[in-house]
């Protein structure tokens, strides 16, 4: 990561934190934006902390957030425990997980060469009525070649 785009998501944290102490109480898709900013540069432990942020604020974090921090996970290579942690959540709180939740796990399933895993959780995808597409057809695709 750049120095740059450490002092942006620095800014972007600083701005949520002035929000708040104006009395702006930021919404799940405010959240949602910085977590999956975070998670792109690399920062998954930070969005983690924004996650728990939002709780402590009384704020569900929805399917698209928890989906931006285990694609953040899959991003690092925590392909285990921290990224099963919060699928696991996500299937605990009942319909958050859909085909784009996913897809991510089999993403990085398929770039991290554990294709096994990426087919398991096709045929689990398959087994709980949720109907594959094209991309993750073509991410398997991908992963078996």
């Amino acid at each position: 990561m750049e120095f740059a785009d450490l002092g942006q998501c620095k800014q972007a944290t600083r701005l949520l934190n002035e929000m708040v102490s104006n009395k702006i109480f930021p919404d799940v898709h405010t959240y949602t934006v910085l977590v999956d900013t975070l998670c792109k540069e690399g920062m998954a432990v930070e969005a983690k902390g924004v996650i728990e942020m939002m709780v402590e604020r009384d704020l569900e974090p929805d399917a698209v957030t928890y989906s931006a921090l285990m694609d953040g996970y899959c991003l690092r290579g925590h392909m285990g425990e921290r990224q099963e942690k919060v699928f696991n959540l996500m299937v605990s709180k009942g319909s958050m997980v859909n085909a784009y939740s996913y897809n991510i796990l089999i993403n990085g399933y398929c770039r991290h060469k554990k294709i096994e895993n990426a087919a398991t959780l096709f045929q689990e995808m398959s087994c709980k009525g949720l109907v594959p597409d094209t991309i993750i057809y073509t991410t398997l695709i991908d992963g078996f070649c």
